[in-house]
């Protein structure tokens, strides 16, 4: 038996690995003796087609399906049906979780539908166990969409794990751009510790997508696992993809105890809350955790709570204040058009920008099972059917083009964003240079000087958008002229 696990996302660019994926595979190479494979379509320059030809030969495939790119996934999904009738077709994903007998009405070429964690669910499929006694899968019987019961989630993640061979020829060059260019110059690996979180955001869906709670690997695995990828890739840097690094104080102490133990030559970043202590930012600091990013959404203390974020801005000023004293590379992670935000409240979360070495301000987009969703639909704006219009486009943006309730138009809101990046690049220019190295650092902070001054003429900034593309672009960008 053959079982294929894609990300089937084919546009140009893509920031880090599926790792999910991976562990899947992981999990069905040590408990079967199905052939299993990965393939992240962008990191392994593959198109639509060429994948359909490996499909061929496929008894299962697997999807993982986003909200920002759920039409490419049935897209193919209903292509690989075509190349291979025979191939059950199993989708799983943070998109279709609550969404899985509305994805099998409208998709007749999608089998099953997983929701949750799928490593045992999977393993089952695969060993031919009766889908009617999978729990955790939505399936389709002749014309009759059939629900499953939930799946209890696994309370040890010590039983999974990401053998990295199965992917690491196509991710040996990864690197996490967000960080100080010196950093980037080891090789560096994307890494998982823990799932879910028991935070309840209303516009998140990982708390009710993983169960309301946190789970993570004990510290002692942990370190074992950086111990070994160190010795078998020369690990220099990991980027920990949890949502919640920090599940409580004692296991972050004893995994900075056990790492300065084993003395591992590494640096690594993570994800952290407001509000985190002082003495466990200071300890991570000493055992060489150098960059961390938290959510913080909005800097007005009206959306916070709106949002229930359960963090306050008095909170934030403080843990930003902690970490630069300790010296960390800090990363902010903000949106724009929160429900009720007016511009009032946008101008607080605007002066937080020029804390950070590196932020992000993202439009408000929506997402199935979340807060939010389920009032929207309340008040009538939506339904679950706006996940299968194709002409809303992949991502649906909480603007006031489309919902009367934003306060936002989001062609007015990319000018302004695009104004606050540039103005950020110019206000630190060492910073920018620190983040991409002397050369692209001074072409980022010379190009946005200009496109500022340009920005009210939409002719000039497209012809300086075609520069930067063009011959002088990459004639800065070239790492050669930094070596």
């Amino acid at each position: 038996m053959k079982l294929l696990l894609i990300n089937p996302y084919f546009n140009s660019l893509i920031y880090s690995p599926t790792l999910g994926l991976s562990f899947l595979a992981t999990y069905i190479k040590e408990h079967s003796r199905c052939e299993v494979a990965v393939i992240e379509p962008v990191t392994e320059t593959l198109d639509a087609a060429e994948l359909l030809v490996k499909i061929k030969e496929t008894d299962f495939l697997g999807l993982t399906c986003y909200t920002e790119s759920r039409f490419q996934c049935f897209d193919f999904a209903k292509k690989a049906k075509v190349a291979n009738p025979r191939c059950q077709i199993i989708v799983g994903g943070p998109h279709v979780m609550s969404l899985s007998k509305q994805v099998l009405e409208h998709y007749s070429f999608v089998d099953i539908v997983i929701r949750g964690e799928a490593e045992d669910a999977l393993l089952e499929i695969i060993n031919g166990k009766a889908l009617s006694e999978v729990n955790g899968i939505t399936w389709r019987r002749n014309a009759e969409v059939i629900q499953n019961s939930d799946r209890i989630f696994c309370r040890d993640l010590s039983l999974f794990h990401l053998d990295y061979s199965l992917i690491y020829p196509e991710i040996k060059n990864w690197k996490d751009k967000e960080i100080h260019y010196a950093m980037q110059q080891v090789n560096h690996l994307p890494i998982i510790s823990s799932r879910g979180c028991p935070y309840r955001c209303t516009f998140c869906a990982s708390n009710n997508q993983w169960g309301k709670l946190w789970r993570g690997l004990a510290p002692e695995k942990m370190v074992e696992e950086l111990t070994h990828l160190v010795n078998k890739y020369n690990i220099g840097y990991f980027r920990f993809y949890d949502a919640l690094f920090i599940g409580s104080d004692s296991q972050a102490y004893k995994f900075c105890d056990l790492l300065e133990q084993a003395r591992l030559k590494i640096t690594f970043r993570i994800d952290i809350r407001v509000g985190t202590k002082p003495a466990v930012l200071k300890r991570l600091r000493e055992v060489g955790c150098s960059v961390v990013g938290f959510g913080i959404e909005s800097g007005s203390d009206r959306i916070l709570k709106r949002i229930n974020k359960g963090i306050t801005r008095k909170q934030i000023d403080e843990t930003i204040d902690v970490c630069k004293t300790l010296g960390y590379w800090l990363l902010g992670f903000f949106m724009i058009s929160l429900p009720d935000e007016t511009p009032e409240d946008f101008k607080k979360t605007a002066e937080l920008f020029h804390r950070f070495d590196v932020f992000n301000l993202q439009f408000f987009k929506i997402h199935p099972d979340t807060s939010f969703y389920e009032e929207l639909k309340a008040k009538g704006e939506l339904s679950d059917e706006i996940w299968f219009e194709t002409e809303r486009g992949e991502e649906i943006f909480y603007s006031k083009e489309t919902f009367p309730s934003s306060n936002y138009y989001r062609s007015e809101v990319e000018k302004r964003a695009k104004a606050i990046y540039l103005s950020q690049n110019i206000r630190k220019p060492f910073t920018a240079i620190k983040n991409h190295g002397l050369l692209r650092g001074c072409r980022t902070v010379l190009f946005s000087m200009i496109q500022l001054t340009l920005l009210p003429s939409k002719r000039a900034t497209d012809f300086l958008d075609c520069l930067k593309r063009g011959w002088l672009g990459k004639l800065f960008k070239s790492r050669r002229y930094w070596r």
